[in-house]
């Protein structure tokens, strides 16, 4: 009964906040009119050989050609706006082809403020990006930076069809695993030389640079919050109760951006999650043979529950995803603290860099050649 009243107070709270949300559009909006939109870009636009593509938050701008836009300058965009409205929430709106004018260029050189923060970590992403595609070929660059910082829009479109059509897309969005192996991988070195307490904050500290340099997508921010929870709640000695972190992690993201509960990264992250966590007591119950406790049983676990998100979002599923999974997963780590070397290592010194790169090709193209024979 304490259960249902819970989850009833927050089903109504997070209606409070929907119906609180101002309307994105004006209010004299039709399919013809054109409208203008105003916002100061943090993110560098995607460029494709024959278009620009600019995104802000439930905003995605598509323009002809090459559109000289710098992070920081604030741009004022007139055209047709097309959205997508579900359940009486307007989830994403689309412009193509707009007139742009820069109104005010960004001055980050001499300013500190939240969005010059967020324009420099951007420009951070950028030059790591750089070092990558210096030191490796295509698409093993696209595919380190995917894994290390879920980073994808500069994948080759044959490779990226191939990782929809195994089910590995996944692997290059940061999500929860990649949370896991990190803050797994601090506490055991660091746990060794520090107390306990203060190995989890270096930990929490730690995961919460990965998730701002990664991008702070959905599925990893769900990850981090989860996986911060916890390590507090393991240092208090509180028994770890991980559905309710995993509910109250999307609750919060949710109440932050409630259109958010249409997003794909975030559905495909939650029912994951969700179906490793519901799944366990019978994995428990299978033969305990490391690898496939490891590798098998929780990728079949996650693809069963996120078999009808990807089926209604793509039009089609993977049934090969849990052999292509297993063929794959094991290298991941290796080659998340590989890319990491050669992108700390590259800063300072591309010689050494560009030898840990040649060391990391091997595990790269494994991947990428599994992959591709299966997709």
């Amino acid at each position: 009964m304490k259960k249902s009243k819970i989850a009833l107070l927050c089903i109504s709270v997070y209606l409070v906040r929907w119906l609180s949300l101002a309307p994105s559009l004006p209010a004299n909006w039709t399919p013809e009119s054109k409208i203008r939109f105003t916002a100061t870009i943090v993110e560098k636009p995607e460029y494709t050989d024959t278009k620009t593509i600019v995104k802000v938050g439930k905003w995605y701008i598509k323009m002809k050609g090459y559109a000289e836009i710098i992070p920081g300058d604030r741009v004022s965009f007139v055209g047709i706006a097309t959205p997508t409205v579900l359940g009486g929430m307007t989830t994403r709106i689309v412009m193509m082809d707009p007139i742009f004018e820069v109104v005010q260029h960004g001055d980050c050189y001499n300013k500190v403020t939240a969005l010059c923060q967020r324009v420099w970590i951007g420009e951070v992403r950028e030059r790591l990006l750089a070092i990558l595609e210096k030191l490796l070929p295509e698409p093993m660059s696209s595919l380190a930076a995917g894994i290390l910082l879920g980073v994808k829009a500069q994948m080759p479109k044959d490779f990226y069809t191939a990782l929809v059509d195994t089910g590995t897309m996944h692997i290059v969005a940061a999500s929860g695993y990649n949370v896991t192996i990190v803050g797994t991988a601090v506490i055991q070195v660091l746990g060794h030389v520090l107390p306990k307490s203060m190995a989890i904050v270096v930990a929490i500290i730690v995961i919460l640079i990965y998730v701002i340099l990664a991008g702070a997508g959905a599925s990893i921010v769900r990850a981090a919050i989860m996986g911060s929870l916890s390590l507090m709640a393991f240092y208090f000695g509180r028994p770890v109760q991980a559905r309710r972190l995993l509910y109250i992690a999307a609750m919060v993201m949710l109440l932050v951006e409630p259109s958010m509960i249409f997003d794909a990264s975030f559905q495909l992250s939650f029912m994951a999650t969700l179906g490793l966590l519901l799944m366990e007591p019978v994995m428990k119950k299978l033969p305990e043979i490391a690898f496939l406790h490891t590798y098998l049983y929780p990728t079949i676990a996650a693809t069963l529950f996120t078999l009808p998100v990807i089926w209604w979002h793509f039009g089609r599923v993977s049934y090969i995803s849990p052999l292509v999974n297993m063929m794959v997963l094991p290298v991941v780590p290796m080659i998340m603290f590989g890319t990491l070397g050669v992108l700390g290592v590259g800063i300072v010194s591309p010689g050494v860099a560009q030898i840990i790169a040649w060391l990391l090709y091997p595990l790269l193209a494994y991947m990428v050649g599994v992959i591709r024979w299966w997709g």
